[in-house]
């Protein structure tokens, strides 16, 4: 047999056995398994924006070479590459500022349009602003190894943020170091990636505004942009989540987010905040009200506000360590005042009852 051909042999047989095994080269969650038949829906809508300390939500840099702006952050934990990388071609995503956004010192402007395309043979991720139909490269990266990761780069200069996040993800929230700027929001698929580009346009002052990561869920559950899940709970057609390591906790919806920092519930009560919505032609608000309780709390008991009406609650705890996440939903005559909880009771892990009386 000649070196040639043993070497084409040799070849063919790496190559079956990589298709054959190729399930077992990926970091699988049995949850991801499960088709769930839902329809990922993309929204162009304004990005919920929250803020965290800065030494808390920072994220780490991750090698990537900027060509313009700023150097690209990612949350990228170990491990094989994603599938992605295994196919052919490339996928090309273009994004499309629909906010006109206010320069400080200046006249309001449109924001740079970009385009995101992907090797997909490679993983290599290239970020161009456009103008007048023209790609100006601006930064180049990779796609990140967990399918449930996220990566983005910082064009500070621009008011821009562009980047890369995972396709099954319906909803995120953005996480700011400092306070949240205003910003507008687009997102688009990257064919046969298994990844959708994002870019976010910003109003906050150059150098002052960083970008620090964000919250993503995908209907079933919330997870970080390293790809790590957070503590969540479906409940009905809303997602509820406490982010303790950015100390973001909200709840998501049918195509809104609500989120609150952790840092800003006052010394000595839980953290709570509502999402509400009017029903048509009624003089009734039908809200949810998330509250986060300690770890273990059993015997949860919501009572409503004079006036408003307790009809449905449900809490979890997924480990003795996790917060307990409580969801409860009031219905609150317009005429009511705050979110409709008037207290929460609960029994503590050493057989105390505590009651918590929210102020919103």
């Amino acid at each position: 047999m000649t070196a040639d051909l043993l070497e084409e042999r040799l070849r063919s047989a790496l190559h079956d056995a990589t298709a054959a095994e190729d399930g077992a080269y990926l970091d699988l969650d049995p949850d991801l398994v499960l088709v769930r038949g839902r329809r990922a829906v993309l929204r162009r809508r304004m990005a919920a924006g929250a803020s965290v300390a800065a030494a808390t939500a920072v994220v780490g840099l991750a090698g990537w070479a900027a060509l313009g702006g700023g150097a690209e952050r990612a949350s990228v934990p170990g491990g094989s590459p994603s599938a992605a990388v295994r196919a052919t071609g490339t996928a090309t995503a273009n994004l499309t500022d629909v906010a006109v956004i206010p320069q400080e010192g200046g006249a309001p402007e449109q924001g740079q349009d970009v385009r995101i395309t992907v090797d997909r043979a490679t993983g290599v991720v290239r970020y161009s602003t456009l103008r007048d139909g023209t790609a100006r490269p601006v930064a180049e990266g990779r796609l990140p190894t967990s399918p449930r990761a996220a990566t983005w780069s910082p064009l500070s200069s621009m008011g821009l943020v562009v980047g890369i996040m995972p396709e099954a993800a319906t909803d995120q929230v953005f996480v700011w170091a400092g306070d949240a700027p205003g910003s507008s929001f687009d997102a688009a698929a990257l064919p046969g990636t298994g990844f959708k580009a994002f870019a976010v346009w910003h109003t906050g002052a150059v150098g002052e505004t960083t970008f620090a990561g964000l919250d993503w869920t995908d209907g079933d559950a919330v997870y970080r942009s390293d790809g790590s899940r957070v503590t969540s709970r479906v409940d009905g057609d809303l997602v509820a989540f406490v982010d303790e390591k950015q100390g973001l906790f909200g709840m998501f919806g049918d195509g809104s987010s609500a989120t609150k920092r952790l840092q800003d519930t006052a010394a000595g009560e839980r953290p709570v905040m509502m999402m509400g919505n009017q029903r048509d032609g009624a003089d009734t608000l039908v809200n949810a009200v998330l509250v986060i309780l300690p770890a273990g709390a059993t015997d949860v008991t919501p009572v409503a506000s004079p006036g408003a009406t307790v009809t449905a609650w449900s809490s979890l705890v997924d480990q003795s360590i996790d917060p307990t996440l409580v969801v409860v939903r009031i219905d609150v005559p317009l005429k009511v005042a705050g979110t409709g909880l008037g207290s929460i009771s609960w029994t503590e892990t050493d057989g105390r009852t505590s009651t918590f009386e929210p102020r919103l």
